[in-house]
C-alpha cells in the first residue's frame, strides 16, 4: 500500500538517487529525438531500484490480571509483532523536479508466548486485582503494571517471555465500583448497603448524590446536587426531603424521580481516595402520602 512521502525518507532516497547520464548525441547528424527519450527512460528504469528508508513495528499488547484467589503465575498469552519497511524509488529526473514514490512492504515478524509470575505478593482484598500490560514491539517484549495493590518491580526477564514481578509497598487501588448499592423510595428516602463496610473501620464515606426528575422528550431536570459525608456503616439512610431548601424545584406527586450517585472512601489506607463511576437508582413515582405514613 503506498503511503505519503515521509520527510526523512525523502532526504535519504534523494541523497542516494543516481544522476541519469544523458545519451550520447552526434551533432554532426540529425538528432533522433525519439531515440534519445527511449534511452533516457531505459536508463531511469535500470537505476530506479527501491531504497529502504524507514521501518516501523506493529505492537501487540494484552492484559494479564490476578484476582485474590488466582495462582501467582499466569497462563501464557501469545503476542505477534510485524515489521513494516518503507521503500522508495526515484521518479523522473532529480535534476528537473523529479521526486520519489514510497510504499510499505512487510518485513520479518515475531511471535512469543508471554506470562507473568508474582513474587512475594501479600493477600488481596476481595474486590482487588493486580493488572499488568504485556506488549511485543518487534523482537522485544515487556511488562508494565496497570493498576496493582502493591508496588511491583521487575526482577527477572528470561528473554523468553517469562517475567517475574516482586511485590513492594502497598499502593491502594480504587474502591469497588459497585461496593455500595442504593435504592430510592417513593417517599424520597435513599437507602444504601455497603458490602465492604467491615474493611473500613473508623473511616468515613462521601456520597455524591444528584436527584433527578424524569422529563418526557426533554433532558431530565436536576433537583438536587449534594455530597454527604457519613461514618462507614453497613447501611446508610438519607431522607432527601431534609434538603428541600436546596431543591431547584418542588417535588411533584406522581412524577418519576431517581438518584445518580458516586462513592469516595475517605481515609486512604485501604482504598485510593477517588470517586467510583456513577451509578443510579431505579425511577420511582413520588408519593408524599407514603412519607406521611412512614412518620
Amino acid at each position: 500500500m503506498k503511503t505519503p512521502i515521509l520527510a526523512a525518507a525523502f532526504l535519504l532516497a534523494a541523497a542516494s538517487a543516481p544522476v541519469l547520464a544523458a545519451p550520447d548525441v552526434s551533432f554532426d547528424q540529425g538528432v533522433d529525438v525519439s531515440a534519445v527519450l527511449a534511452q533516457a527512460k531505459a536508463a531511469a528504469k535500470k537505476d530506479a531500484k527501491p531504497v529502504k528508508a524507514l521501518m516501523r513495528y506493529d505492537s501487540d499488547c494484552a492484559t494479564i490480571s490476578f484476582g485474590p484467589n488466582d495462582k501467582t503465575t499466569s497462563d501464557r498469552v501469545w503476542l505477534r509483532s510485524q515489521e513494516w519497511d518503507t521503500q522508495c524509488a526515484p521518479v523522473g529526473d532529480p535534476r528537473h523536479g523529479g521526486g520519489q514514490n514510497c510504499w510499505e512492504v512487510p518485513g520479518p515478524s515475531w511471535s512469543q508466548g508471554v506470562r507473568i509470575t508474582l513474587q512475594g505478593r501479600p493477600a488481596l482484598l476481595p474486590w482487588e486485582r493486580d493488572s499488568f500490560q504485556v506488549c511485543m514491539n518487534g523482537p522485544w517484549s515487556y511488562a508494565d503494571p496497570i493498576e496493582t495493590a502493591y508496588d511491583y518491580k521487575e526482577v527477572s526477564d528470561s528473554g523468553s517471555g517469562d517475567f517475574t514481578m516482586a511485590a513492594g509497598a502497598r499502593t491502594p487501588e480504587a474502591p469497588d465500583p459497585t461496593g455500595v448499592q442504593a435504592d430510592l423510595s417513593t417517599a424520597m428516602t435513599l437507602t444504601a448497603k455497603d458490602k465492604w463496610s467491615s474493611y473500613y473501620p473508623g473511616e468515613q464515606i462521601a456520597l455524591k448524590l444528584t436527584l433527578k426528575k424524569h422529563v418526557t422528550f426533554w433532558p431530565d431536570a436536576t433537583v438536587l446536587d449534594k455530597t454527604v459525608t457519613v461514618p462507614v456503616a453497613a447501611t446508610y439512610a438519607l431522607n432527601l426531603n431534609a434538603y428541600a431548601a436546596e431543591f431547584s424545584q418542588t417535588l411533584e406527586a406522581g412524577k418519576k424521580y431517581y438518584v445518580e450517585y458516586q462513592v469516595e472512601r475517605l481515609g486512604g489506607a485501604v482504598s485510593k481516595q477517588v470517586f467510583t463511576p456513577e451509578l443510579k437508582t431505579a425511577q420511582v413515582a413520588y408519593a408524599p402520602a407514603a412519607l406521611a405514613f412512614a412518620r
